[in-house]
């Protein structure tokens, strides 16, 4: 990751009973292509910048949405997720792109 999402990410949002440990929040904080099969999260942020993440925003990969893992290709290639009701497929490099918050398992 870049020097900027380092230091919004490290060392700005730090816990303020402990400057040592980051906030919870954060250190829940995976990408989008470390979720497993059922798995849901919460959207936090869409990393890069052109076209791309133009596009995924488009689609409703808006921070604060929840998504889910429906299914991995059978070479693990892409994924299928399901976002506000659609579903959509990505590559793991693009997935990466994303993070997000796992839910809590109810």
């Amino acid at each position: 990751m870049g020097f900027r999402w380092r230091w919004r990410f490290g060392r700005k949002n730090r816990c303020p009973e402990d400057p040592e440990q980051l906030c919870p929040r954060l250190e829940n904080l995976i990408t989008l292509d470390e979720l497993r099969t059922g798995e849901e999260a919460i959207i936090v942020k869409v990393l890069g910048n052109g076209a791309f993440r133009q596009r995924l925003l488009e689609m409703g990969f808006l921070p604060g949405t929840r998504i889910r893992v429906i299914r991995y290709a059978p070479l693990e290639d892409p994924v299928e997720y399901e976002i506000k009701g659609y579903h959509v497929a990505l590559r793991h490099e693009e997935a990466a792109r994303v993070l997000v918050e796992r839910c809590p398992k109810s």
